[in-house]
């Protein structure tokens, strides 16, 4: 399996066309109301149509019931570790890439389980290049 690591780069958008297939559905997952919050905005303003979950557990439900192209978790949730998560999820859909991002300083354990990680505190373009590398887009 492969995994990523991101460092800054420059994003370029992709042209639109009115023949595109249907916009990726990504599923972002933090404990944290603001930050998630935050993700949707940035995330829906880049154009990609978001779900959002609270926990681990409610994400791993919404995955099941969903058809999800891309999982982004915070690592810190208050239950499990976005990378417990990360297992959970791979066992039940396995080609959804899951992209883990955290706060902390160093790369956390498990993230064999994931497919990419990103630090927080980077800014948007990393992120939206690390989607967009896992999307294949």
């Amino acid at each position: 399996m492969l995994r990523y690591t991101f460092s800054v780069q420059q994003v370029r958008p992709m042209p639109s066309s009115s023949a595109e297939p249907e916009l990726p559905l990504i599923l972002c997952i933090d404990d944290d109301d603001i930050a998630l919050r935050v993700r949707k905005l940035m995330l829906g303003s880049a154009g990609y149509n978001i779900l959002t979950a609270s926990s681990g557990e409610d994400g791993l439900e919404v995955l099941k019931q969903e058809p999800v192209d891309l999982v982004i978790a915070d690592h810190f949730l208050s239950a499990k570790t976005g990378t417990e998560i990360a297992r959970e999820m791979k066992e039940v859909k396995p080609e959804v890439p899951i992209l883990i991002v955290s706060a902390a300083a160093e790369k956390p354990s498990g993230l064999e389980f994931a497919d990419g990680f990103v630090p927080k505190g980077e800014p948007p373009n990393v992120l939206l290049g690390a989607i967009a590398l896992l999307l294949k887009r």
